[in-house]
C-alpha cells in the first residue's frame, strides 16, 4: 500500500484553515514540548496553504472558529494542558 506524504505545521491558524477547508487532522505530534498538527495529503495541503498565504482561501467564518475550537480542545483536552515527556 502506497502511503501519501503528510503535511505537518506548528501554525495554529493555518491548521484551523485546513480543518475549515475540509482537511482531516490525523494527529498531534509533540516535539521538544511543541505541538505539530499533522494532516494527510501533502500536495492538497500545500495548495491550501498557498491559497491561505495569498489571501485567496475562502471558508466560512463559523467553520473557521469551530476548527480553532477543535484544535484548542485537542491541545488542552479536558481543561488540562498536555505535557509531553
Amino acid at each position: 500500500m502506497d502511503e501519501t506524504p503528510e503535511y505537518s505545521t506548528r501554525d495554529y491558524w493555518l491548521a484551523g484553515a485546513f480543518l475549515a477547508a475540509g482537511h482531516k487532522l490525523l494527529r498531534l505530534d509533540w516535539r521538544d514540548g511543541r505541538a505539530f498538527f499533522v494532516f494527510p495529503d501533502l500536495d492538497k495541503c500545500e495548495q491550501t496553504a498557498g491559497a491561505y498565504w495569498a489571501g485567496d482561501l475562502k471558508v466560512s467564518a463559523k467553520a473557521f472558529t469551530d476548527a480553532l475550537r477543535t484544535l484548542k480542545d485537542r491541545l488542552y483536552g479536558n481543561g488540562k494542558h498536555y505535557t509531553p515527556r
